[in-house]
Formats: C-alpha cells, sequence, structure tokens
C-alpha cells in the first residue's frame, strides 16, 4: 500500500543516459531523469528539491546528470544479490581475474526495502560529469557539496572525497529526518520506503509504525508487529482511549491512517 504518492521528477533534469543506455555523452542527447521509468520517481518533496538542485548546478555552471533516483525492491533485490556475491568471492578488484561484472557489484548496495532510493529520496549523481568551471578536478564534489547541503541534500559519506564508495549518493530526508534522528539511517530508509510501498515490511503493522515514527511517536523499532508502544503511540497520536487502540491495531482498521498522515511530521 502506498501512503505517500511517487511523482514524476521534472522533465529538464538529465539522466546519465542516451537512447541506448551509453553514459558519457553530449549533454544534448541525453535522456531526461522522467523518462527512466521508476528511476525517475520521488517524493514529491525530494522530486521539487532535486529540481532546485539540478537548477542551482546548472546556474553554477556544472553538468548535473543524475544516475538514478527510486529504485523499486525488485531492482534492489538484484543489485543486493551482486554485492553479496562480491563479498563472498573476497571483494576482488573489478578488472582482476576474480571479478565477474555480470554477477558483482563492487559497491555497498542496502539491504532490500532499507535504502533511500527505495524511499524515493534518493539519488546517485555523476560525478565524471560535473565540471564546474574554475574548480580543480579534486574539488568538484566540495562545489557540488556547497550547493546541494543548503538546499536540505546529506551526503552519505562523512568528507568529499570523489574517491569514496557511494561519493556519489545524495540523501534527502524530508518527513523523515525525525525517524532519522531518534532510530538512525536503516529504520529511517524503512520508513520511508514503508510509506511509498516499497518497504521489506508490508501490510497494517509496518504502515501504522511508519506513520507513528513519522509523526514523532516513540514506538520503538519499526517490525510490523505493533505492541505496547505502537499502541501507546496511537492512543497519544489520536487521542485514544486503550480500548479504541487496541481495537483499531486488532481489527487492522485502516480509516485511522488519513488522521495520522495529516499530522505534522517531526
Amino acid at each position: 500500500m502506498s501512503l505517500v504518492p511517487l511523482v514524476l521528477v521534472d522533465g529538464s533534469i538529465a539522466s546519465s543516459y542516451n537512447s541506448a543506455g551509453k553514459t558519457g555523452v553530449p549533454r544534448a542527447g541525453l535522456r531526461p531523469l522522467s523518462k527512466l521509468g521508476k528511476a525517475g520517481i520521488a517524493t514529491a518533496d525530494t522530486a521539487a528539491a532535486l529540481k532546485a538542485l539540478s537548477d542551482a548546478v546548472l546556474a553554477a555552471g556544472g553538468d548535473f546528470r543524475v544516475t538514478e533516483c527510486h529504485r523499486d525492491v525488485g531492482v534492489q533485490k538484484a543489485a543486493r544479490a551482486k554485492y553479496d556475491a562480491w563479498v563472498a568471492a573476497g571483494k576482488p578488484k573489478p578488472g582482476t581475474a576474480g571479478f565477474n561484472d555480470k554477477t558483482m557489484k563492487a559497491a555497498f548496495v542496502a539491504t532490500p526495502g532499507r535504502s533511500m532510493h527505495n524511499a524515493g529520496r534518493a539519488i546517485d549523481v555523476d560525478l565524471g560529469s560535473l565540471k564546474f568551471p574554475n574548480t580543480a578536478a579534486d574539488q568538484q564534489l566540495d562545489r557540488l557539496w556547497d550547493i546541494a547541503k543548503p538546499l536540505g541534500w546529506s551526503p552519505i559519506i562523512k568528507s568529499a572525497d570523489e574517491r569514496a564508495s557511494e561519493a556519489w549518493h545524495f540523501d534527502f530526508y524530508g518527513d523523515i529526518k525525525g525517524v532519522l534522528d531518534r532510530l538512525g539511517y536503516e529504520q529511517a530508509a524503512l520508513c520511508g520506503a514503508i510509506l511509498v510501498g516499497h518497504g521489506d515490511l508490508s501490510g497494517f503493522g509496518a504502515e501504522l509504525q511508519a506513520l507513528l515514527a513519522r509523526a514523532g511517536f516513540d514506538i520503538g523499532k519499526i517490525d510490523g508487529a505493533p505492541g505496547a508502544k505502537t499502541r501507546l503511540g496511537l492512543m497519544a497520536a489520536l487521542r485514544l482511549s486503550d480500548a479504541e487502540a487496541s481495537r483499531i491495531i486488532a481489527a487492522k482498521d485502516t480509516a485511522c491512517f488519513a488522521q495520522l498522515l495529516a499530522l505534522l511530521a517531526r
């Protein structure tokens, strides 16, 4: 069930690919990110923030290209399987005899359903194409950080090092920033993914917990199994009696979801 809609990103935002799926081509030949199906959708606030970031980078003279935005659980599972195969093989370096680019991925991939990509709140940027004018090659990422962070985009790495794995990955937390602060990255990503229908947990319990966590109520970790903390959180959120909150949970009554979604994210 999708409680928060995913929308197409703005058509002016460029992907990294041409119509043949090749990268590194002149900008005029690039496909819009919005034409890449599920890779070109995001939550509405993320889509707006992405448009602002693209415009700002272009205004600064850079070439902004996005490799991927949203990723559904099926794609995440396939990518994770390649990452796990690479780890199991001893993490061979790409280009060596032990590396198979068809079955391995030499970069971290989050657990399916627990990625900000699944939540429609992450982008991978084509760093090699940025080329900000009057900016050294080893300062391109620093320049992007200077632009992206004031617009609400958070790099996933701690320092602007182009050589670092996931240097290309940026998150826009928006409504789930409070979940991140209280429960950490994986739980925040899970919460966001559940809300858009792409978590590894689904069903009434997971959705109820994600809505309560988004609204700032302490329900412990999201595990899909509502317990005492979930019941107390629901009572506090909607000012219900213990009996009424218990009834909603026992009946799996989704009628309360619209009220919970209308609450301010905290």
